[in-house]
């Protein structure tokens, strides 16, 4: 059972999977203050560019390089799209990273593009105000308010649910916070005077003050994929690491800030293929064309990311 449980974690982990809508990394910016404003990412009409859309960073990332960034302008109001499903089984992870002393804000929108605005389940606050560190609220859900924890100054995961496979006004969801299920499988989809919205239209990433200011990585929408609050599983800890050359025919190394003690390589099917203690000049001559996964465990935990044998 751990295996098949390890194998969702890879494929969560790096954004492979056969239903996947779409999956973003962030790895696509270029540089400091880049706008990402294409495919799934747009705005509420604030007319795009600085002050708008999702920012670039390099200073933190939940793997790669890049994260994006939802500063303390009061302005930014960068909003994922995710289709206006008005049918089927929908699901949505991805990454946060809230400092010290910061705040963070988003909603789930009605419909995309925003017009007058339609809060599916109200607001989502962590750290509100700064009054609560480490505790976050949703204001207006059909079980009425919700309190949660989460940590300050590491990355956690958000992964939430809509079944809509009877339609909207039946539609149920559910929602994890850092591996703890927060709203329970099977909650109407709804406000708390019970409001059926439009359709499960997006994700609405607003710097509400200039105490805001969070990363956002490693997003994941799905079809027909059930997410479960995967740091129940197995209470991955990640690392950062990089691996270069990537793509490589014959040798790859690993870069890290933690001391590596072993590393797996798994097939794409998820098979131990090779395990070694060195990582420096890891020899992959002998594997065959294609993508795998690379596991690295050091004392802080393990991560896992993918890469290409030309």
């Amino acid at each position: 059972m751990k295996t098949i449980y390890f194998l969702m974690a890879i494929l969560l982990f790096c954004n492979i999977n056969v239903n996947a809508q779409f999956t973003d990394d962030m790895e696509t910016c270029t540089f400091d203050g880049e706008i990402i404003e294409i495919g799934h990412w747009t705005d509420w009409g604030c007319g795009g560019g600085p002050g708008c859309g999702i920012i670039c960073s390099s200073e933190q990332a939940h793997s790669g390089l890049w994260s994006g960034l939802i500063p303390d302008d009061g302005t930014t109001d960068a909003v994922l799209d995710l289709g206006n499903k008005i049918f089927g089984y929908w699901s949505i992870s991805f990454w946060m990273y809230v400092p010290s002393n910061k705040e963070a804000y988003w909603n789930l929108q009605g419909e995309v593009p925003i017009g007058a605005g339609e809060w599916i389940v109200g607001n989502f606050f962590f750290n509100q105000d700064l009054a609560n560190p480490g505790v976050g609220l949703i204001d207006n859900t059909a079980i009425g308010e919700v309190n949660f924890n989460f940590p300050h100054d590491e990355w956690f995961n958000i992964a939430m649910n809509f079944d809509i496979t009877t339609g909207l006004s039946s539609a149920t969801w559910n929602m994890c916070v850092d591996g703890e299920e927060i709203i329970p499988s099977g909650t109407a989809f709804t406000d708390g005077a019970a409001t059926v919205p439009t359709s499960l239209g997006g994700i609405d990433f607003f710097s509400i003050s200039t105490n805001n200011y969070y990363f956002l990585d490693d997003f994941g929408y799905y079809a027909n994929q059930p997410l479960g609050c995967i740091l129940d599983v197995e209470d991955f800890k990640l690392i950062q690491f990089s691996i270069y050359p990537n793509p490589s025919e014959s040798v790859i190394s690993i870069v890290s800030d933690s001391n590596i003690e072993q590393v797996n390589i798994y097939s794409l099917q998820g098979i131990l293929i090779k395990n070694v203690s060195e990582i420096n000049d890891i020899d992959i001559s002998h594997l065959s064309s294609g993508l795998y996964f690379i596991e690295v465990l050091s004392e802080k935990g393990k991560s896992v990311q993918k890469f290409i044998r030309e």
